[in-house]
């Protein structure tokens, strides 16, 4: 049986292959079947020791990253948005009592490296954890002024929609061997170095994912939404997003990827340094193009602490919801798929967002804030941002 501390060569192969980007130990790195159930699982860690408490957070995410927080039994905490970097407002950080942890995420990639070390400090002031989610930077952390990781825990994910199109399922996660609070890590550790293999039904829906993608795109609209619901009755498909995890609540409990995932994950994790040169190649070129639009349209971030980093996406926040949609299908209709992320709060919408915790007015406000907001490719060919800038000035 395979486990997150045996011998499995494809495991081990991917541990170390983390390792010896990141310049950190491979025996630190947990591989998990999806990045939000190795989430839940520090969580739960941290309430098991010190009892219910809060996760901070903010409104900018994903729903599977605060249903990590409510499935484990804590309740998220919606901090301030820094409009520069589209994560936690450090500077304006007040921590509520009885926080475990502080959540950061390094939106599309942007890791402001002296705002982490600063919500690291906070979150240990406060007697909490610093949880960096590095979804949007594959391998990346960020580091103090020896280079070492600032963080408690690091969250990375091979899920849909990330650094590499064409790999859905799988996550890693860091454990700091030198975090302050002993007993969470020691939990942690146990828990993620014991979890069971992937079911069957699991095995066979993410090997059968590709192919059903690419007939459910083939179909007219009407006949693609039965056949999906008519494979998700049965167990047959595995979606990015379930409907349980639109209402706060995860479907499974935590598992290891299986062989399978991880044999898809390495050769393209070995072509990481190509992906992060041209990703910054795009970097380079949008911010020359959109120079207009810095701290108007485009987070300060992108021009500043993040200007040379490989950015997943490049953020733009346009004024309103109904721009960002026709700039998006124009950029479709001339073959660039630019994504939505965040337009509305835990993306892609709460099915009942009373689960979460907030109020309509919080989502009214928030969507005026951030309704318009759009992410454009970094994936293409550095001369292709051309292209991509010229559609975007079209409507801008």
């Amino acid at each position: 049986m395979a486990s997150n501390n045996d011998a499995s060569p494809v495991f081990e192969e991917l541990k170390r292959a983390f390792a010896q980007r990141t310049g950190t130990s491979e025996k630190d790195w947990f591989l998990v079947f999806k990045a939000r159930y190795g989430m839940r699982e520090c969580f739960a860690a941290m309430r098991d020791v010190h009892g219910d408490g809060r996760v901070v957070t903010t409104l900018f995410t994903g729903c599977t990253a605060v249903d990590s927080i409510i499935a484990a039994g804590l309740d998220p905490y919606y901090a301030p948005i820094a409009p520069a970097t589209l994560s936690v407002d450090v500077q304006g950080l007040e921590l509520p009592e009885q926080t475990r942890a502080l959540l950061l995420q390094h939106s599309y990639g942007m890791i402001d490296e002296a705002a982490t070390r600063m919500a690291a400090q906070r979150a240990h002031d406060a007697g909490a954890l610093l949880v960096e989610d590095s979804a949007h930077c594959l391998a990346r952390m960020a580091r103090d002024d020896e280079g070492a990781p600032v963080a408690d825990i690091s969250i990375h994910s091979f899920g849909i929609e990330k650094t590499f199109s064409n790999l859905y399922f799988g996550g890693a996660l860091w454990i700091n061997p030198r975090m302050g609070d002993e007993a969470v890590r020691q939990r942690i550790v146990q828990t993620l170095s014991g979890l069971p293999e992937l079911p069957a039904r699991l095995r066979r829906a993410t090997r059968d994912y590709r192919n059903q993608v690419r007939v459910l795109s083939h179909l007219p609209s009407g006949a693609a939404r039965a056949l999906r619901a008519s494979m998700l009755a049965r167990g047959l498909h595995e979606p990015p997003v379930a409907e349980v995890e639109r209402l706060g609540g995860l479907p499974y409990e935590s598992y290891l990827p299986s062989p399978w995932i991880v044999e898809q994950i390495l050769p393209m994790f070995a072509t990481l340094d190509d992906d992060e040169q041209r990703r910054i190649a795009c970097v380079a070129r949008y911010r020359e193009l959109l120079d207009g639009l810095r701290n108007k349209m485009v987070p300060e971030a992108a021009f500043g602490i993040a200007a040379e980093q490989a950015l997943i996406r490049f953020p733009v926040v346009l004024p309103n919801e109904g721009l960002s949609n026709s700039v998006r299908a124009d950029l479709a209709a001339s073959g660039f798929y630019a994504v939505d992320w965040y337009r509305m709060p835990f993306y892609p919408g709460a099915a009942d967002i009373s689960r979460y915790g907030v109020s309509e007015q919080e989502v009214y406000a928030y969507k005026t804030a951030y309704a318009g907001t759009i992410g454009l490719p970094c994936d293409v060919a550095p001369d292709r941002v051309d292209d991509v800038v010229s559609i975007l000035r079209e409507r801008v």
